[in-house]
């Protein structure tokens, strides 16, 4: 009996310690956050933002009822940017491809091309946008102060549609 009653104890103590560990690691994880470089590939749904989110370009129509935007927000003081494709429900856009490009302004190093690729409707990526309407978004991508980005849009037939870049 006194065995069990050790056993048990001793159970629950490491699950109380488990529960304890895991609460300290995910504080400290989100506290730790992310900056730079280092949040490329976060959803921009689920970030707090300082300011934004805006749409620097766009909607540009890019296809029947289709239409892509650059959008950006800034946190910790870092400016983030993101492609967002909306389109019309029942529109065949699950073969549609967003994403965005990253060049430096100087021309130096080279340029990032489809980062972030989303196809339309991809689950956790995608949200309803008005009356009949879904959006899909592309991750956020770091864009400092010596870089460019823009959104661009890929239909079935390999054509693509891009915003200024910005």
């Amino acid at each position: 009996m006194k065995q069990a009653v050790s056993r048990t104890a001793s159970v629950i103590g490491t699950i109380l310690a488990a529960l304890v560990l895991g609460l300290t690691m995910a504080t400290s994880a989100a506290a730790a956050g992310c900056t730079g470089f280092g949040c490329d590939g976060h959803d921009p749904n689920i970030q707090s933002w300082q300011e934004g989110p805006n749409t620097t370009y766009g909607p540009d129509g890019v296809g029947s009822s289709f239409t892509l935007e650059l959008r950006w927000g800034k946190t910790d003081g870092d400016q983030y940017s993101w492609g967002r494709l909306r389109f019309p429900n029942a529109s065949g856009a699950e073969n549609w491809k967003v994403s965005v490009d990253r060049c430096p302004k100087s021309g130096g190093s080279p340029c990032a091309w489809g980062l972030g690729v989303r196809y339309g409707y991809a689950s956790g990526w995608s949200a309803a946008s008005g009356a009949n309407y879904t959006a899909t978004r592309t991750p956020m991508y770091y864009n400092p102060s010596t870089h460019m980005m823009r959104a661009c849009a890929t239909n079935p037939s390999g054509d693509q549609y891009c915003t200024a870049w910005y």
